[in-house]
């Protein structure tokens, strides 16, 4: 009987949806799906969910797989030391999730959670535009707005584990037609953001008709207040997180010895 392959497994969930990938170890292609996310009455309905859609994917097209890492970017705050998520905007109900425990209870497997703008800067520090910057900031601006940054090569988590708020920064439903004076505040808010921090990239992610706007717009107040950062549109957009997850859950396996 042959033994199941080894595969890193990665899980990025939002309010609404979730992305999984599953990634062989050697030569196999990656197999990814998306799913919208049901309504989830508590932590253990969440660990149902996500842990049978993993479990599902381990018997993709009648093959065997067994997990050696998993890693679970999460749309809130993370400590990392426990596993769980502390605070989550839009999902109060949320707050307190023990995604690494609760997953546990159904997989056994090395797992790490991580918030998911963090593991999105991962991604594209690791697959993206951000491949060659050692100090970066990336800027989401899809839900509710959130940065994260990357000084030196690495990533700053904060002391609550969660992204960079952005209070005074608009929300922007993904349909919004931006006028100019929401480009403005927008391009200010990041502009002095950027004279701060210093980085060599600033990142943006969002609608393709929004980022055509606001990647150049961000880029004429920047040289103007402080010359210097390059703006871009991530290179992996939506799947960043994704990305970034499948690269922790790569570090998790080797930490916790699982690799073949």
């Amino acid at each position: 009987m042959s033994e199941p392959t080894s595969v890193l497994v990665a899980v990025d969930f939002t309010l609404d949806e979730v992305r999984l990938a599953l990634s062989p170890i050697g030569d196999d292609p990656m197999i990814r799906e998306h799913y919208p996310l049901p309504p989830l009455a508590d932590e253990e309905a969440w660990a149902w969910e996500i842990g049978g859609r993993i479990s599902s994917m381990f018997a993709h097209e009648g093959e065997k797989r067994s997990a050696i890492g998993i890693a679970v970017a999460c749309p809130g705050d993370v400590d990392e030391a426990t596993g769980k998520m502390t605070r989550c905007p839009g999902r109060p109900e949320w707050d307190g999730l023990a995604v690494v425990d609760a997953l546990r209870r159904h997989i056994d497997a090395p797992i790490v959670a991580l918030d998911r703008t963090h593991a999105a800067l991962r991604g594209e520090s690791e697959l993206g535009v951000a491949s060659d910057a050692t100090d970066a900031i990336y800027v989401s601006l899809r839900g509710t707005p959130a940065a994260a940054v990357k000084t030196s090569g690495r990533i700053v988590k904060g002391a609550r584990g969660g992204a960079g708020a952005l209070p005074d920064f608009p929300v922007l439903d993904p349909d919004m037609i931006l006028d100019e004076d929401i480009v403005q505040e927008i391009a200010g808010l990041l502009s002095d953001l950027a004279a701060f921090l210093d980085p060599s990239l600033v990142i943006l992610e969002g609608t393709e008709a929004h980022l055509a706007i606001l990647v150049p717009a961000l880029q004429r107040a920047i040289s103007a207040v402080a010359p210097g950062p390059l703006v871009l549109a991530g290179a992996l957009g939506e799947n960043a997180a994704l990305a970034g997850a499948l690269g922790a859950a790569s570090i998790v396996a080797y930490e916790g010895e699982r690799y073949a």
